[in-house]
């Protein structure tokens, strides 16, 4: 008897925890998708580290901090930074034909880049993007259930093909930084990308797939974007055609 109520008590708590996860979380659809190359070990970073959270606190643009690891050597060793990230910023140099990276740069809908702390160039190109068509053209559609998170896209929205990825990412970390070009400070980082999965290939024929809420709730994350992205000829990431976000998981 007491083995089967510990068991009624196991099976009750994620009961619990999948109703909060349905009955929390808000559903936002951006008009563009700005992603941040930035590092804690960088000087020049926190204007658009700070811009990033300005971002944050509204639903219009979806913006992301990827922490770079190649100012790490300057004596700092930045907490959120992996090669992952620092791949991706040069795999975008390949696609926009750019020589070299910096940091901060933004780059917008995976169409263009920018410095990251120029907000009102940052906004231009999400609103021309948008007006010429090449925003977030594709509508990607969530229901969030008490076991599952369905998303679907339907049929004939997309031409051609791209991938549909998961970012997890948290909305606001706050770090001392004890060395290097920022030593002495205390800043706070908003939407740091942890972790990020394709989901899988959409196609003209639609998308569809109910994600477990329980990995959502168990994450560790507090909120996760969906994205539909293209890759080039050389597999290097492209434009960024859909967007949702979920926070508060």
């Amino acid at each position: 008897m007491r083995n089967i109520l510990a068991t009624l008590l196991v099976i009750g708590a994620a009961t619990v925890s999948l109703n909060s996860v349905a009955n929390a979380v808000t559903i936002t659809k951006p008009k563009g998708v700005v992603e941040l190359f930035t590092s804690q070990g960088c000087y020049s970073c926190p204007p658009a580290d700070k811009l990033i959270g300005k971002f944050a606190d509204s639903s219009d643009v979806l913006g992301l901090s990827f922490h770079v690891d190649y100012w790490d050597y300057l004596g700092w060793k930045d907490s959120f930074a992996s090669p992952e990230n620092t791949q991706r910023q040069y795999s975008y140099a390949r696609a926009l034909r750019e020589r070299q990276v910096y940091t901060p740069q933004a780059v917008v809908n995976g169409r263009a880049h920018t410095v990251g702390s120029d907000e009102r160039k940052i906004r231009a190109l999400i609103d021309r993007f948008k007006a010429a068509g090449n925003g977030m053209s594709v509508p990607i559609n969530v229901e969030m259930g008490q076991e599952s998170l369905k998303i679907t896209i339907s049929e004939g929205d997309l031409k051609g093909s791209a991938t549909l990825h998961m970012v997890m990412f948290n909305k606001s970390h706050t770090v001392k930084i004890d060395r290097g070009e920022n030593g002495g400070k205390t800043l706070t980082y908003h939407n740091v990308v942890h972790r990020a999965q394709p989901l899988g290939l959409v196609k003209t024929e639609g998308f569809d797939m109910d994600y477990p809420a329980v990995e959502m709730a168990n994450s560790g994350f507090d909120s996760c974007a969906l994205i539909l992205q293209r890759n080039d000829a050389n597999g290097n990431p492209g434009e960024i055609i859909g967007a949702v976000v979920l926070s508060d998981l």
